[in-house]
């Protein structure tokens, strides 16, 4: 049953991120530092859905990872 329900959930982001990517395809440049000499560090234009929904994964990686390494210190 726990099997089931991971799946309708994986399948309810999938799709939810599928149509932020789908409806947010404008293009956007994301600024990753302060300039230096004159020199911008950016990453490629991207669509703004997709770096929202890489954001959202990254995040929960991050907190897969912080829940993990808690229980090493339990």
């Amino acid at each position: 049953m726990k099997m089931i329900l991971v799946f309708i959930l994986l399948i309810i982001i999938a799709g939810i991120s599928g149509t932020i990517v789908f409806l947010n395809q404008e293009k956007v440049m994301l600024v990753l530092t302060p300039t230096f000499g004159g020199v911008y560090y950016m990453i490629p234009p991207i669509p703004l859905g997709l770096l929202v929904v890489l954001s959202f994964l990254a995040g929960l990686l991050v907190g897969y990872i912080g829940g993990v390494i808690s229980k090493f210190f339990k």
